[in-house]
């Protein structure tokens, strides 16, 4: 596993409108982009031979704006003299997308250009974890809105932290913040009377927009939720114990898969180490201590659940 680093980093615009994404991404992947008004001929030679001042001049004749043609012509040089050793990122289909390219340009026929990859575009960290935009900052996600076809990317130390599969300072104290409070959850969840466990799994149910059918405990021998959707018209049926093993695990998953509903959940804070090991295959799904104060989090029930614990 090699460390990726740079110094560099610019973001690419594949094409107006991504028109050249599908076909650059695909391995062994190229970059590609446009500028055809420029003559091939002014980009004849090395990238160290071309005149750019000569070509800053010709994109004033067709740019109202010299600020505009200044800007065309740095992106294009940028395009032609970075090095290989230069990181270059896009965007598609929800994910960010890096790779390192090949020092030489081709010409086109239709006078776009390419720069082929060096191994390819990776739309994952190095650890293989996929670069979706829900992982990343919307700093580094605004460049998407760059109106050009080329900008450097100014959060370079983020972006190689997260191709990396790094975390910063910051995050690694808040995520061992959020760990020690699962814990004391945790041990708060275990310390809960029957009645009020049974409670706390009501509403994290009713927080993500279930209906409760029939009174708390009270629907039927076997199952102590009954809830609704009003949404998708679909029913579950909850099962909720402090303790429980195989036994009442399997009790309940016959009389379960018997009924009309959708959806069912067992529920158990203590549940036997043979419950724990029990395969997953079934359809009724089990939720322990540690679902419990995850979801507790996720449904801001955090309060109420401390107030339980003074």
């Amino acid at each position: 596993m090699i460390k990726i680093q740079t110094n560099k980093a610019f973001y690419i615009k594949l094409g107006l409108q991504g028109v050249y994404e599908s076909e650059c991404l695909t391995n062994p992947g190229t970059a590609r982009v446009s500028w055809a008004d420029v003559p091939p001929a002014m980009l004849a030679g090395g990238s160290d031979q071309i005149d750019w001042e000569a070509i800053r001049t010709f994109e004033n004749d067709l740019y109202k704006s010299k600020g505009t043609a200044t800007n065309q012509t740095n992106q294009l040089k940028n395009f032609y003299t970075s090095g290989s050793d230069v990181l270059w990122i896009t965007f598609y289909s929800n994910h960010l997308y890096w790779c390192f390219l090949a020092p030489s340009v081709e010409i086109c026929e239709d006078n776009t250009k390419i720069r082929r990859t060096l191994d390819g575009w990776h739309h994952t960290d190095i650890l293989e974890k996929p670069l979706t935009f829900n992982r990343l900052s919307g700093s580094l996600l605004t460049i998407k809105g760059f109106r050009g076809t080329i900008c450097e990317v100014h959060e370079l130390p983020y972006l190689l932290r997260k191709i990396n599969g790094e975390t910063s300072p910051e995050e690694s104290k808040a995520e061992k913040a959020r760990d020690e409070l699962l814990q004391s959850l945790q041990a708060i969840i275990h310390r809960l009377h029957w009645k009020e466990f049974e409670l706390l799994i009501d509403l994290i149910f009713r927080q993500a927009g279930w209906q409760r059918v029939g009174d708390l405990g009270k629907t039927q021998k076997s199952i102590d939720l009954e809830l609704f959707s009003p949404i998708t018209n679909e029913s579950i049926l909850i099962q909720v114990k402090s303790e429980a093993g195989i036994i009442e695990f399997e009790k309940f998953e016959q009389f379960a898969l018997n009924s009309p509903a959708s959806q069912y959940y067992f529920v158990v804070h203590k549940p036997s180490q043979a419950l724990v090991n029990a395969s997953p295959n079934s359809q009724v799904t089990t939720w322990f201590v540690g679902d419990i104060a995850r979801l507790v989090v996720n449904y801001g029930l955090l309060d109420w659940l401390i107030a339980k614990a003074k």
